[in-house]
């Protein structure tokens, strides 16, 4: 269950559940590809060596042993990394310098990074151009390697657009890289218990409507990584941008790693996919504890300073509407504005009073929940409403026609657009 898979979790003092790399380096850890300190301490802001560093892609990939090669500081090499290097070095993961030198304890920059992990993966790049201001600066031969990992996003600039190849790597964010390496890989043939890869499926544990179909049955749920079913039955704790998220903000083929504990649950979930500088476009899937969910696995905090905009009508967003769950809206940043594109009205009833190839015109005699943004909803109002577009009917038979009788009364779900017409989704009808 999840207390015995929690058990075995490793945790770190100095890495704790606040940090940005919390995830990463638990799972890593747990995992067995990370290794801490003695003191129990993983000193996540200390610089990586190319051993290290070389260790860690060993274990990861399962590298056959090889013997450690006649560098000139060979002796250099730690007694406990020694096979772990050796194995590396093997694989040609792991290269000398030109001199003869394997600089097994220097500190690893991050063009030399993306040079090992493109080579131990054999991530290679479409082209070798990269976005960064700095591109100019990073070294010949880490070019591709940086392009590679750049378009599969590995590795990504600061926040002034810079790459900057020569400064050091971290424990902490040589863990992140190894992790999404894996995860655009497809898995860790050497840590088995990490699962990586494009979230297929997900069926949250609190959807009794969405768990009844998940394959392993029962109350509860599962996800699906890379064509493995993972048993979230007992919950998860969920990882997105370096904090705590809820399932919701999981979406489909999603860049997701996860730890499975010997007993089949995975009690920990890391989604690699970055933050989208502009949210973008999505429907409404929940909003929640002052965060606004949608399909597309986006979560946007929302305060009562947010606009909100459905047509010409606007207001501030301090008590959402519930209509708004499910809608279509667009989201735009600094400041949150929310643009409704497409709300659903539930409910519009009325009698028809007039019938053509497309539709119909329904005069309203409940008003809608949208009366407030969308004037033309109001009780007593006539609305167009275009049945064209694959519309269910019901109430009549299969043979339901696509244009009523003048006379019957309706109810109609649908799409509601800024000018007030109805797209009609589910149209009941009544004598």
């Amino acid at each position: 269950m999840l207390a015995l898979a929690l058990a075995a979790f490793i945790h770190f003092r100095d890495v704790p559940q606040t940090s940005w790399a919390y995830a990463d380096v638990s799972i890593l850890a747990s995992a067995g590809v990370l290794r801490g300190e003695r003191s129990g301490s993983f000193q996540p802001t200390a610089d990586v060596s190319r051993q290290d560093a070389a260790a860690t892609l060993a274990r990861t990939l399962a590298l056959p042993p090889a013997t450690l090669p006649n560098a000139r500081d060979a002796a250099e090499v730690s007694a406990t990394l020694r096979q772990d290097v050796a194995a590396a070095c093997g694989a040609g993961v792991l290269l000398g310098t030109a001199q003869g030198y394997l600089e097994p304890r220097s500190p690893l920059d991050r063009a030399a990074a993306a040079v090992l992990l493109a080579r131990a993966f054999g991530i290679a790049a479409s082209d070798a151009s990269t976005p960064f201001a700095d591109a100019k600066s990073i070294p010949a031969y880490a070019r591709s390697a940086v392009a590679a990992l750049t378009q599969d996003g590995i590795v990504q600039g600061d926040l002034q657009g810079d790459f900057r190849p020569a400064a050091r790597v971290t424990r902490a964010e040589w863990a992140a890289m190894l992790l999404r390496a894996i995860a655009v890989a497809g898995g860790a043939k050497g840590a088995p218990s990490i699962v990586a890869g494009r979230l297929s499926t997900l069926y949250p544990p609190d959807d009794a409507s969405l768990a009844a179909e998940s394959p392993l049955g029962g109350a509860y749920g599962a996800l699906g990584i890379a064509g493995r079913t993972l048993d979230i039955s007992d919950g998860a704790f969920v990882y997105r941008g370096g904090s705590a998220a809820d399932l919701y903000a999981l979406g489909a083929d999603d860049l997701v790693a996860a730890y499975v504990g010997k007993d089949g649950s995975s009690p920990i979930l890391l989604d690699l996919a970055p933050a989208a500088k502009d949210p973008g476009t999505g429907t409404v899937a929940d909003v929640a504890d002052g965060v606004l969910y949608l399909s597309t696995g986006l979560q946007v905090p929302i305060g009562a300073g947010a606009a909100l905009s459905c047509g010409a009508q606007s207001l501030t967003a301090s008590a959402w509407p519930a209509w708004l769950l499910g809608a279509q809206v667009k989201v735009s940043s600094a400041p949150l504005r929310l643009q409704v594109l497409s709300p659903y009205a539930y409910d519009l009833s009325g009698q028809i009073t007039a019938t053509d190839a497309q539709g119909f015109t329904l005069r309203l005699t409940a008003s809608s929940a949208l009366a407030p943004l969308v004037p033309s909803l109001g009780a007593g109002n006539l609305v167009t409403v275009d049945t064209s577009d694959a519309t269910t009917f019901a109430g009549l038979g299969a043979d339901a026609p696509t244009a009523p009788a003048v006379g019957l009364a309706a109810q109609v779900q649908g799409r509601v657009g800024a000018n007030g017409a109805v797209a009609a989704d589910h149209v009941a009808l009544s004598h």
